[in-house]
């Protein structure tokens, strides 16, 4: 088989006069096909998957404000998939890669940095997704409706960076950061199962959860001391899930993501 796509970028934008941007874009993207030989059991697993595209709409507005101590953006965003390349686990512990006909995902995005005093940064963000199957079978399951995999409802970030002080020609700046992220699953299933099938498609998933890094850093104009510790209070949390169960294994597999991690690094600028 073959496949072959159009792409290409069309964007405007506009400043304004006291420098608020505005901007429209869209985007064609195009994966290429390939044969799916990765994963079968005879020569009927092999198959052509078909090329995947997608239409993707993007407009945003980015400024300042408060005589530039804040600093905001934010953007709206539409993606239109169709023949969407996904992995579809079977019976056999063998992994398939098929098309989804067509699938969407639209959302929010902003962000801020305020700067309240001269030495400190305080950042935020905020995203809103939904992911939609708006057509797809699996294993004579009909998947339409549900959730893209990966893809949480909200992100949230928190931030702070703050010189505390001079010291030896170089600065002392505090950092922690909070990130958040709302349940997401791992399987297009979500939590459906195949009729017939053992699987249990609900263990695929990471609920709600926040996690705090932060770092203590020394710096001046050629060489920065950093210190940190990353998922501060240490929450178990999972970052990938595969299907197992409807296999005939007695469990699923479940990647758990980094504890709590601790270290310093030097880095020197020239």
């Amino acid at each position: 088989d073959s496949g072959n796509a159009l792409t290409g970028r069309i964007a405007l934008s506009y400043t304004m006069a006291d420098d608020t941007l505005v901007y429209a874009s869209y985007n064609r993207g195009y994966r290429a096909g390939a044969v799916n030989g990765g994963g079968y059991t005879s020569s009927a697993g092999i198959s052509f998957i078909e090329p995947e595209r997608v239409n993707a709409y993007e407009v945003g507005i980015k400024g300042r404000a408060m005589d530039g101590r804040l600093t905001l953006a934010a953007s709206a965003f539409y993606y239109d998939y169709s023949n969407q390349q996904l992995q579809d686990t079977r019976t056999g512990a063998v992994s398939f890669l098929v098309n989804a006909p067509a699938s969407k995902v639209y959302g929010y995005e902003t962000e801020a940095t305020f700067r309240p005093m001269p030495g400190m940064r305080l950042t935020g963000s905020l995203g809103l997704l939904h992911s939609e199957y708006s057509e797809l079978t699996l294993q004579a399951t009909d998947l339409s409706g549900n959730r893209l995999p990966f893809a949480p409802k909200m992100t949230a970030q928190l931030g702070m960076e703050w010189d505390m002080a001079q010291l030896g020609g170089g600065t002392i700046t505090f950092a922690p950061t909070m990130a958040y992220s709302s349940q997401q699953y791992f399987s297009p299933f979500n939590a459906e199962n195949v009729v017939g099938s053992p699987q249990v498609n609900s263990e695929l998933q990471q609920g709600a959860n926040a996690k705090v890094n932060v770092g203590l850093s020394w710096s001046n104009d050629v060489i920065t001391v950093r210190a940190f510790a990353n998922n501060l209070f240490e929450r178990e949390t999972y970052g990938y899930g595969l299907d197992l169960r409807g296999a005939g294994f007695p469990y699923n597999f479940l990647v758990p993501t980094m504890p709590r991690t601790y270290g310093v690094s030097v880095r020197f600028g020239f």
